[in-house]
């Protein structure tokens, strides 16, 4: 332990592998941990396009990931023309990275979304309820919600509505870039699902 740090430095690549799912696994049940919010990336006209999104499920076993997102959004759209998508977590207490690629594939009014929906909060699904598509321009600045809406003066019932705009993104992830930051020398691993690989790299 190096200042009540782990220290990865005697790491096996497989341990290093399963740290990285059970990181993933805490970062999608735990809204507090570094995890829980990470940065993903998508491909439209050629240009990068990030935003932070709330990671909902991962699922060591099939490798997969999912975050919740309004099918009216771009990135639905850029998903929908090129699936190819990258994550970036990044925990600052541990120094730890995880850079992932994957393919996504996006699920809309299937059993998968219809489950989710039933235990998705009415304060979440405020986020589905917006006359206008996210990312559309305004005259000034709002939330896009009605006041009722804002202020939770709507029932489950009603807000039923938003499940056509409800979409899951599921990511593939298809490797794994793990990158330690230590100050006696940075650690680096590559875990490639394609090929089936588990690399050390120079940081």
């Amino acid at each position: 332990m190096e200042n009540n740090r782990i220290n990865y430095i005697d790491y096996s690549l497989t341990d290093l592998e399963q740290d990285c799912w059970n990181r993933l696994v805490t970062g999608a049940t735990k809204s507090r941990n570094p995890f829980h919010t990470p940065c993903v990336a998508t491909l439209a006209n050629g240009e990068v396009n990030m935003r932070t999104v709330v990671l909902r499920k991962t699922l060591p076993t099939e490798r997969e990931l999912r975050f919740h997102t309004d099918i009216r959004s771009p990135k639905w759209t850029e998903l929908l023309i090129n699936p190819s998508i990258g994550a970036l977590f990044y925990d600052s207490d541990e120094r730890i990275q995880l850079r992932l690629k994957g393919k996504a594939f996006l699920h809309h009014t299937d059993d998968l979304t219809a489950k989710a929906w039933q235990t998705t909060s009415l304060s979440s699904r405020k986020c589905y309820l917006t006359q206008h598509s996210p990312s559309s321009f305004a005259d000034s600045s709002t939330s896009g919600l009605s006041e009722d809406i804002e202020q939770e003066n709507f029932t489950l019932a009603e807000s039923e509505v938003g499940y056509e705009n409800f979409g899951i993104v599921s990511i593939h992830v298809q490797s794994i870039d793990w990158l330690w930051l230590n100050h006696a020398g940075h650690r680096r691993a590559f875990f490639d699902y394609s090929k089936n690989t588990f690399k050390w790299m120079i940081p």
